[in-house]
């Protein structure tokens, strides 16, 4: 029988406002099955690291780019595969996301395991980001961006 594990991990839809209308960071990762996808940025939460913290982190890491966190959005729960020295494990994935407003930084400066990373035009970030669960926490973060500047323009 395959061993379970819980991996917890936090993630950033990071939006620069931008005159035409905001920008949406996105970044490309190699994948196993050597296609690239485009993906929000996340990663795993570590010990004693609230998800906030961890989002904040992750965002910044993977697109080179400081952001301040303005509302929580629906997390993504999932289940995939992982092979090792140990054997095979069912990895049981919660990702809690938020939507992140652009502070400082560049996006050359990311890190590593990054292959490219993008500030896109909404329209252009749902054609091109790779899978349904992160589309659905983007369009999420679309609704959630345009009530946060409703509220900035009451005050």
């Amino acid at each position: 029988m395959m061993e379970t594990q819980v991996e917890r991990s936090a993630g950033g839809v990071l939006f620069k406002p931008m005159d035409g209308g905001p920008l949406v960071c996105l970044i490309k990762v190699a994948t196993r099955g050597g296609n690239p996808s485009w993906r929000l940025p996340k990663g795993t939460i570590e010990p004693g690291e609230t998800p906030e913290d961890a989002a904040i982190r992750e965002t910044r890491e993977e697109t080179g780019c400081l952001g301040r966190i303005i509302s929580t959005l629906s997390p993504i729960d999932y289940w995939y595969t992982r092979h090792d020295d140990s054997g095979r494990h069912r990895i049981q994935k919660s990702v809690a996301f938020y939507l992140m407003e652009y502070i400082s930084g560049d996006v050359a400066d990311h890190d590593h395991e990054v292959l490219d990373v993008e500030f896109m035009t909404l329209a252009q970030a749902v054609r091109e980001i790779s899978y349904d669960a992160e589309n659905r926490v983007l369009q999420e973060a679309m609704h959630a961006w345009d009530a946060h500047l409703y509220r900035q323009s009451l005050t």
